[in-house]
This record gives structure tokens, C-alpha cells and sequence, in this order.
């Protein structure tokens, strides 16, 4: 979303509202490494939430969201601005439904940003809480993709879920998350005759598998060529962290959350990424951030996923992919080449590289977002309103 944001405001008057930075925790943004200024060219309207209990538990998450809806409601309802269109993103509805009440006030287009199919999601995890909210949620998603004038998806694999509620006629526009030209031209340093090292980045969530790479942390436990790096954040960290110690993985080393330079810098350190996502069918259709940073970084991929993310992974021939951990011989064998063959390594990895420069490059997207943005009808300025919740 920043991306969007900076590209937008570089040619239209972006006025942004948002909460304060509070995910993965309140905490982390006042840090030093966390602080950052304000977006160029963009005026930036932020609220105060009270919530705080929002991270393990799925209710108090809900109370956040309905905390933000009456907040940016009210922020609709006291600004006399004029926008000549709205750009809302979700996860959660609550944005795309002030997205609504201010196409109406406003006389504005609306365009829904589709980063995850919320409430299908929902559906991978248990408890009564979540069933109710997801069937309830089902009309207020119907109702939002079709009253959008236009919808945006990060995902190729959401298009035909979305299709099915709107209808073959009207257009669902692409725009994967993407790396900026800096990232992009960034090189890898060289290989090191120190340990190699597997990383994993990225959330510890529903959706997220770490078994296989814990598994093979635990395989490799004696190998002192092999050191595995954990930065992550999420509702399972903790249990990460006490698997760790439990099998006593000391060659795992878990890190909190880090800004997205410092953890860029990281992977163009390593020599192997991971990705693992859980087998449940509502994640077949996601290509998960940490992917397309891998292959920014130029690293090879080893993939426990199905489905879109793994397409995107063997098309670009980055790497391994594995349905699940029954064929973790196999993947222990590939690992053990890859230890032992810096030119394979490097093949795979740039692979993926040159898969990013073409297809998850901000410099060609932004091109697509704004003739998305551009093509207006019987509008004659150029303001626009985004709306979301700040990670």
C-alpha cells in the first residue's frame, strides 16, 4: 500500500486515511528503526485506536475493526473535501464498507483493492466466533464487489472467485505487490565460505507451515555449514520460539520483526529462502509478499504450498516446490546439493530474479494503476482518497 500510495501521488492529489502504525504490535514503531516519515505528496489523516489485545485473539481483532469503522466513518462525515475517487483495500470489509458511504457523499468512484479473500479465509480458522462472522460477511462482500466501479487483486489466483459474484462483464484488474527499482538493482553479495544460510521472513500466522523448516533445521542440527534464520511476527511466534527450545534447535535463530530495508538486506545475505503455506484449500489462491521478495533477492526457493504459489514459484523456475512434508527425502537430498553447488544456487536464483524485473516491478505497474485510476468517467480534477488500516 505504500507503493500504491507513492506511485499515486507522484501524478493526483492522495489524501490518505489511516490509523496510526500499530501491526504487528503498537510497540515496535517507536523504535528507531521503525520511524518513518510521511509518504511525499500526500496528505496523511491518521486516527487513534484504543485497542490494543488485538494480535492472538480473533474477537478482540473484530473489536479493532469496528473501532476503525466508526472512526473513519466520523472522518467522512466531518470532511467536506472533494475526492473524485476513493481507493479502499481489504482485509478487513470494514474499509471498503466507509469506502461505500463516501462514494455516495463524495459522487466518486470507488476502487476496491483486493489483498485477501476475507471472509473466505475465515474459514481456516476454528471456533463458533469466526463461523458466524464469516456467513455474516458473505452479503456485505457481495454487496461491495458489486457496487465497486473498479477492483484491483494482488493475486491472479482471486480473479475467478470474484468473477463468480460480479460476473464475466466486469473487469478485475492485476497489480501484484512489486519491488521498487532500488530493490531491484540491488546485488547479492558473494558467497562466503561461512554457513550457509536458510531464512524464512515473514508472518507466523494461520496461513504459514514451518514444519519443513523446522524439520530440516532438526536434520541438519549437526551440520555446522548450515545455519537457519527465523524473522518473523504473528499469533504464532511463541510457539515458534518454545518449539525451538524444546528440540533444542540451536542452530534456528528466531528474530523479531525488522523494517523491510534492514530484512531486504538480510536476504541478499542468505543463499536459500523458504516459504511453506498451510494445506488448507482458502490458500490456494495467494501468492504470499515474501515470494516476490525472494525473488527480488535472488534467492533460490524451496516452496511447501500448492496451487497459485507454487504456478508462480515453478514458472519462474525459482526453485522446489512440495505439496507437503511426504517428500521431505527428496527435499533433504536438493538441500544437500544446493550446500554443496554455489552455481546452482545462483541459476535458480536469478531465475527468479529476472522473473521479478518482468512481472513484480514497480515501474511497470505503476503504469497499470494509473490508467486504472485515470480512466474516470465525466470526472474533471484528479483527487483521490485511500483508505486503510497502517501495517
Amino acid at each position: 500500500m505504500k507503493g500504491v500510495s507513492e506511485n499515486l501521488s507522484d501524478n493526483f492529489n492522495v489524501t490518505i486515511w489511516t490509523t496510526n502504525p500499530q501491526y504487528p504490535q503498537k510497540e515496535i514503531y517507536q523504535e528507531s528503526d521503525f520511524q518513518q516519515e510521511e509518504l511525499r505528496n500526500a496528505k496523511v489523516k491518521r486516527v487513534q485506536t484504543k485497542n490494543k489485545r488485538f494480535e492472538k485473539i480473533f474477537f478482540f481483532r473484530f473489536l479493532l475493526y469496528l473501532e476503525v469503522l466508526w472512526k473513519l466513518l466520523r472522518f467522512v462525515w466531518k470532511d467536506d473535501g472533494h475526492y473524485d475517487m476513493i481507493f479502499v483495500s481489504t482485509p478487513p470489509l470494514s474499509i471498503p464498507l466507509i469506502g461505500l458511504v463516501a462514494k455516495r457523499k463524495y459522487k466518486a468512484e470507488l476502487i476496491v483493492d483486493v489483498r485477501d479473500l476475507w471472509p473466505e479465509t475465515l474459514k481456516a480458522i476454528k471456533g463458533l466466533f469466526t463461523r458466524i462472522i464469516r456467513y455474516l460477511a458473505y452479503p456485505v462482500e457481495r454487496l461491495i464487489y458489486l457496487r465497486a466501479d473498479k477492483i484491483i487483486v494482488n493475486s491472479e489466483g482471486f480473479i475467478d472467485y470474484i468473477k463468480r459474484i460480479v460476473g464475466e462483464d466486469k473487469e478485475v484488474y492485476f497489480v501484484p505487490n512489486s519491488l521498487t527499482k532500488n530493490e531491484l538493482e540491488q546485488e547479492r553479495q558473494a558467497p562466503s565460505n561461512e554457513a550457509i544460510t536458510i531464512i524464512y521472513a515473514g508472518n507466523l500466522g494461520v496461513a504459514q507451515d514451518l514444519t519443513t523448516f523446522l524439520s530440516l533445521a532438526r536434520t541438519f542440527k549437526e551440520n555446522t555449514k548450515i545455519h537457519f534464520l527465523i524473522i518473523g511476527y504473528g499469533i504464532h511466534y511463541e510457539e515458534v520460539r518454545q518449539e525451538i527450545m524444546q528440540r533444542e534447535l540451536f542452530n534456528v535463530e528466531l528474530k523479531p520483526p525488522e523494517p523491510r530495508d534492514k530484512v531486504f538486506q538480510r536476504l541478499l545475505k542468505a543463499d536459500i529462502a523458504y516459504m511453506g503455506l498451510d494445506r488448507h484449500p482458502v490458500f490456494q489462491t495467494v501468492i504470499p509478499g515474501k515470494v516476490i521478495d525472494y525473488m527480488g533477492a535472488g534467492l533460490p526457493i524451496i516452496g511447501v504450498t500448492s496451487g497459485y504459489s507454487r504456478h508462480i514459484i515453478e514458472e519462474a523456475e525459482a526453485g522446489i516446490v512440495l505439496e507437503n512434508e511426504a517428500d521431505f527425502d527428496m527435499l533433504e537430498s536438493v538441500v544437500n546439493q544446493w550446500i554443496d553447488s554455489p552455481k546452482l544456487r545462483h541459476q535458480y536464483g536469478q531465475n527468479g530474479k529476472n522473473f521479478a524485473i518482468e512481472h513484480f516491478n514497480w515501474e511497470n505497474n505503476r503504469k497499470q494503476l494509473e490508467r486504472i485510476v485515470a480512466q474516470t468517467d465525466e470526472k474533471t480534477s484528479d483527487d483521490v482518497c485511500l483508505e486503510r488500516i497502517s501495517k
